[in-house]
């Protein structure tokens, strides 16, 4: 990787806050085009058009960086809050169309989130264990939960729900990596609504439970 030239001017003074924030943008952006081992700190100086001495008056280490945009990530509005109330009453298509359109439009929002989970992962990073249990996971056993719950309720044939789950977010996630990742937006060019609707007719489709006799007759009566 080439490494970016110092800065050669002196960069407009801005507040604490906001040059911390500005810090946190760059590297952010760069950890999600390179990953943690393939940026430097100079990388992130350059970016911001500061010193890497200057660098350090507001993050000790790059580690220190991570850490903190993982924390802010985790401090962000939980992604479950708006679908855990309809759970509670058994909407299957608002549960899952809620679901999917929190994702996409989550990422679609700030793409680097997803490129830094994809690199946590692939350089086995121990910070963002923490952001996968909180967020990652905590998603996955939400569905989980909720499906074995219908299935028990009649409203889904048996299966495994854990694998079930999985499904639905994978159809999700690979929709998003396709997009953000391999940068294939124009060959998918649906808005977040008809993507959600799709997958979630899909889903539902091959989900729902065969009708039993009793019920058959009971329609027909």
């Amino acid at each position: 990787m080439t490494t970016p030239a110092a800065p050669t001017t002196s960069p407009r003074r801005l507040p604490a806050d906001e040059r911390r924030s500005q810090v946190l943008r760059e590297a952010s952006s760069l950890f999600g085009s390179h990953g943690f081992n393939g940026t430097t700190t100079r990388d992130i100086a350059a970016a911001v058009g500061i010193t890497e001495a200057a660098l350090y008056r507001y993050f000790p280490s790059k580690e220190a960086m991570y850490a903190a945009i993982l924390d802010e990530r985790m401090a962000s509005s939980d992604l479950l809050l708006p679908i855990e109330s309809i759970a509670r009453v058994g909407d299957d298509r608002a549960v899952f169309s809620v679901l999917a359109l929190t994702l996409l439009r989550s990422v679609d929002a700030d793409p680097s989130i997803l490129r830094l989970i994809l690199y946590s992962a692939l350089e086995g990073h121990e910070l963002a264990r923490p952001f996968q249990e909180k967020r990652i996971l905590r998603l996955r056993e939400f569905l989980t939960s909720y499906i074995e719950r219908r299935t028990r309720e009649g409203a889904f044939r048996a299966i495994d729900p854990a694998l079930a789950a999985r499904a639905f977010m994978g159809m999700v996630v690979d929709h998003l990596i396709v997009r953000h990742v391999f940068a294939q937006h124009e060959h998918y060019p649906q808005s977040p609504e008809e993507v959600a609707e799709t997958f979630v007719s899909i889903f539902l489709d091959g989900m729902r439970a065969a009708p039993t006799a009793a019920s058959q007759r009971s329609r027909r009566g």
